[in-house]
């Protein structure tokens, strides 16, 4: 379920770094929900996102 969540988030993530404050808050959201249903921490949640973007990002490279 931690992996469903990430590559949501991270979907999300990529859209909400568009100025569109309307994506900024789905992201958020997204965040605060998966974040309740893992029983984990906002806060690490958001920074595994970072991560999992961070590894996603060296793959394609």
């Amino acid at each position: 379920m931690l992996k469903q969540a990430l590559n949501e988030l991270v979907r999300l993530r990529g859209g909400a770094e568009n100025p569109t404050r309307f994506l900024a808050q789905l992201y958020s959201s997204a965040l605060s929900e998966w974040a309740g249903e893992l029983g984990v921490d906002r806060h690490k949640l958001h920074k595994l996102v970072h991560f999992k973007e961070a590894i996603s990002d060296r793959r394609l490279n």
